[in-house]
């Protein structure tokens, strides 16, 4: 199993989270990316929660910014070049920054609730493989979470969630509970290595345990598919999220030498 550490002098620049949960008084996604980012990490942090008007900002960092956004609705089916130009364009006009020029990540959900059964794979999960962009002009990368944002808060805790499986994401909150465990609860360094670990394990299952964080592309693809499959036999999905992939493609979490 690879061996992980954190590079808290990582300077990231500008980067732009896209999310689906929120709401005006915040939501899972939101409250998650200012711990780790924010609390954790010691980075400036800029959300905008739907149906607010104004930016809430944690902490100030010149060098390392993250935009935590809502959509002005909340289906995967809103990511569309119109709202999300919308949406950017506010990030130029009040923070003089080029989105274009920043990676971009999509943080949703996949339960059995969300979405028509290949509905992603053909229209996003393709689509969604490239932070930075892709030859096609697609910027935008679309990391899923197994079956909700909560499999990370699982994975920030606890050993070998792959072998748990849930049919929605509401079903992982009463062990949540029983843990006392939430997103406020995410803030140490170790609940980040842990999680990326066991996003590790996760995609070992699946056969994926090979990957370069600089062309996900076939893992993406493969750990939908291996999901998609998940469900068609056991009628639930296993427990993976895939966040900690941000924190690897943008240098946070690096693989170091077991010894």
């Amino acid at each position: 199993m690879k061996s992980y550490k954190i590079d808290k002098a990582r300077n990231i620049g500008n980067v732009i989270f896209v999310v689906e949960g929120g709401r005006k008084d915040g939501g899972t996604e939101l409250r998650l990316l200012k711990k780790i980012f924010s609390d954790i990490l010691e980075y400036e942090v800029r959300e905008l929660r739907r149906g607010c008007e104004e930016f809430i900002g944690y902490g100030s960092n010149p060098y390392s910014r993250v935009f935590a956004l809502n959509l002005p609705k909340n289906q995967l089916t809103q990511l569309t070049d119109d709202s999300l130009d919308a949406l950017f364009r506010r990030l130029k006009l009040e923070f003089n920054i080029k989105p274009e020029d920043c990676p971009v990540f999509f943080l949703y959900d996949r339960d059995f609730l969300s979405y028509k059964p290949n509905e992603l794979r053909g229209g996003y999960v393709k689509k969604y493989t490239d932070p930075y962009g892709d030859e096609k002009g697609n910027q935008g990368q679309l990391l899923l979470s197994y079956p909700a944002v909560e499999s990370y808060l699982l994975s920030c805790i606890q050993d070998d969630v792959h072998l748990q499986s849930y049919f929605l994401g509401r079903d992982i909150k009463p062990e949540l509970a029983k843990l006392d465990f939430n997103a406020e609860h995410v803030n140490t360094q170790e609940h980040l290595l842990h999680a990326v670990t066991e996003m590790d394990k996760g995609l070992h299952s699946f056969g994926l345990d090979t990957y370069d964080p600089d062309h996900l592309a076939p893992v993406l693809l493969g750990a939908y598919d291996a999901q998609q499959n998940k469900y068609k036999t056991d009628g639930a999905f296993s427990l993976l999220s895939l966040i900690s992939m941000a924190l690897l493609e943008l240098g946070i979490i690096t693989e170091c030498d077991e010894n």
